[in-house]
């Protein structure tokens, strides 16, 4: 008697919202924007709603008058279209034969007896001189933002970035599952204003790079993962902390 060799597969389910890789045991919600389809977590159903998508197996409501339309019987639709004014069941070319011709004007707009001379109607008006462009005479300044030259100062503004950005809400989620995380910030020697953060817990991690060298210095999800030991023992030595609503800030 041979043994059978089972294998269970589990599908990666993202939130199309706060961009969050959905733990084991979640629960995803299909919402649809527009003709799409999108999984949204249990966490931004509500942001899900203020976007305008909806739940899918809900109806849409409708807006204005067409609202009204679609809630009458059918027999109410069909005896409102009975009732219309017979001038709609007229043929289609018909109706367009008489936006084609113009009424003609009376006779007395004509005047035959005097006509008007060539000297008698207004020069031609001398064509427009167009103005100069605002754009070649004043040029628009560059913005260059000055990168930080200290660790301390590069931290403290990457952390400042990641507060206000997005990513503050699924840090604050995943800890109300998991707990407090770890929270590890250092630069990358990938260039002079890039800096990394590391949240992680014990099922699950995120990492963040922050490019402190833009005008709005910009935050994006470099890499994610599931087990600690795919992180880099640098990384898993915490010098910030995370409170209840996902703000990061430096260990004294």
């Amino acid at each position: 008697m041979t043994t059978r060799d089972i294998r269970t597969s589990t599908a990666i389910l993202v939130c199309d919202v706060c961009g969050r890789t959905l733990l084991r045991g979640e629960r995803a919600h299909a919402y649809l924007d527009g003709a799409a389809r999108r999984s949204v977590c249990e966490l931004c159903t509500s942001r899900a709603l203020n976007e305008g998508w909806v739940l899918e197996g809900t109806e849409r409501p409708y807006e204005g008058g067409r609202s009204s339309e679609r809630r009458r019987s059918l027999f109410g639709r069909l005896k409102a279209r009975r009732d219309a004014p017979a001038r709609e069941s007229r043929p289609l070319a018909d109706r367009l034969r008489r936006h084609e011709e113009p009424e003609p004007f009376p006779e007395a707009a004509y005047d035959y007896d005097e006509p008007a001379g060539e000297d008698q109607w207004p020069p031609p008006a001398p064509p427009p001189v167009a103005a100069p462009r605002a754009r070649e005479q004043i040029r628009e300044p560059r913005h260059v933002r000055a990168i930080p030259t200290s660790d301390g100062q590069k931290f403290a503004a990457a952390v400042d970035a990641f507060n206000r950005s997005e990513h503050r809400r699924t840090v604050a989620g995943v800890a109300r599952s998991l707990g407090a995380p770890t929270v590890t910030v250092h630069a990358l020697d990938m260039g002079p204003g890039l800096v990394d953060v590391t949240v992680s817990w014990e099922l699950c991690w995120y990492r963040y790079e922050v490019d402190l060298s833009e005008d709005q210095p910009g935050v994006r999800v470099a890499a994610q993962g599931y087990e600690l030991d795919e992180l880099p023992e640098g990384e898993k030595r915490p010098n910030a902390v995370a409170d209840e609503n996902g703000s990061l800030s430096l260990a004294g």
